[in-house]
């Protein structure tokens, strides 16, 4: 029953990229620029404001924070090492709970100008040899009262979790520790291209994942014909799919995952990609990390569309494994639901149920669960009908 109820809440040539970048939408006028920009500089003074006023704050509440520090022979000046700031923020009573709550808000503080670290190095570390500096601070910090300070944490922390996240994706494969692999392992389970896929596969996908960031609307990712070299899932953003005798095919968006095709079967890629939106982010595995986690996965995965969104994941399974037949095919293969919505699941569980089977097997096993808990998906007259169009001839009784 645990494992139904898990499967179905986490499912449930130039003219021609003339014509495609036509229906890419863009910034109609250079005003469209120029507003698009200064709402990004609006948002990133505040960003600013904010993270100099929390640095004000820390530095008036612990005045011994900011020092000068020696380390392996060198002396940095008037410093904090990543250790310091962390503790600062868990105790200076700020609402802010967990180290890696802290981590966020100081990459935020990095990524917008106001703390550096004194080799200039881009990412925060929450080490005691590791020294960073206060590059402004909002004058006056008394000055501001707690609620102007609230907001400005408010802001922060709200950027802060992306930002972290970000920061660890940015790192090479290997460098991560267990607990950034945790954390990219948790946004995996939000993830809906990866929803089908076991947790021990999530988990070596998160030491393999890399972050591949584009700005502008129109990028082509990739063209059709080309070599496929990385599969990528879409944590930002959108893109168009098109090809050479079609156009425009689909769109995809965030969630949405697409190169799988050309890395299973070796072959060219299928489609042009083209960024949609400005800012896309992406998560992506390379061929030689999705030969060796996700290859077989996807070679033995099946996935029923109904106008264009997936609602039935099956994997097929070796010959003689106590799963189901796929409907109208008497082969040998054998299949067990992975993912679907409810309706469908319930549906392929009905039709692949043989006439002589009891509930001994574990594909009415899982049946007899979805029938007992039906209420968590289904109202009953839905659950009704559908028992109906599949046994008419209980309409007799």
């Amino acid at each position: 029953m645990g494992i139904l109820l898990t499967v179905c809440f986490h499912f449930i040539s130039y003219s021609f990229y003339h014509q495609v970048l036509a229906k890419t939408p863009l910034p109609d006028s250079e005003s469209a620029l120029v507003s698009s920009h200064d709402q990004k500089q609006v948002s990133s003074n505040r960003i600013q404001k904010a993270g100099r006023l929390l640095g004000s704050h820390l530095v008036t509440m612990y005045p011994d924070l900011i020092c000068d520090h020696k380390h392996h022979l060198r002396l940095y000046r008037q410093c904090c090492s990543g250790r310091e700031l962390v503790d600062a923020l868990l105790s200076a009573g700020l609402s802010v709970q967990t180290r890696s709550q802290a981590l966020g808000l100081c990459q935020v503080l990095m990524d917008e100008g106001v703390l550096a670290h004194v080799r200039q190095e881009s990412y925060f570390q929450d080490r005691d040899s590791q020294f960073f500096r206060f590059v402004a601070l909002e004058p006056s910090a008394g000055d501001h009262n707690g609620e102007e300070l609230l907001e400005a944490l408010a802001l922060l922390s709200q950027l802060g979790p992306t930002t972290l996240l970000t920061t660890i994706l940015r790192k090479p494969p290997g460098h991560c520790t267990d607990e950034e692999l945790a954390l990219i392992f948790e946004e995996l389970l939000h993830i809906n291209a990866v929803a089908h896929l076991s947790n021990s596969v999530k988990r070596e996908l998160a030491a393999v994942l890399l972050f591949e960031s584009h700005t502008k609307a129109g990028t082509v990712l990739f063209s059709q014909g080309d070599k496929g070299t990385s599969w990528y899932i879409i944590w930002k953003g959108s893109v168009n799919v098109v090809t050479h005798d079609k156009g425009l095919v689909s769109t995809l968006h965030e969630g949405d995952d697409f190169g799988q095709l050309a890395l299973v079967n070796d072959a060219p890629r299928a489609a042009t990609i083209i960024l949609r939106e400005d800012n896309c982010h992406f998560l992506r595995v390379n061929k030689r990390d999705f030969n060796r986690i996700l290859k077989d996965v996807e070679a033995n995965t099946l996935r029923l569309k109904e106008h264009r969104k997936v609602v039935l994941v099956l994997e097929k399974n070796s010959l003689g494994d106590s799963s189901s037949h796929l409907p109208g095919t008497p082969g040998s293969s054998r299949y067990t639901v992975m993912a679907g919505t409810p309706e469908k699941i319930l549906d392929y569980l009905l039709e692949t149920m043989s006439p002589d089977s009891t509930l001994s097997d574990p594909i009415d096993t899982l049946l007899g669960d979805f029938l007992l808990t039906h209420n968590v998906f289904m109202p009953t007259p839905q659950l009704c009908r559908i028992l109906l169009e599949q046994y008419p001839s209980l309409l007799r009784f």
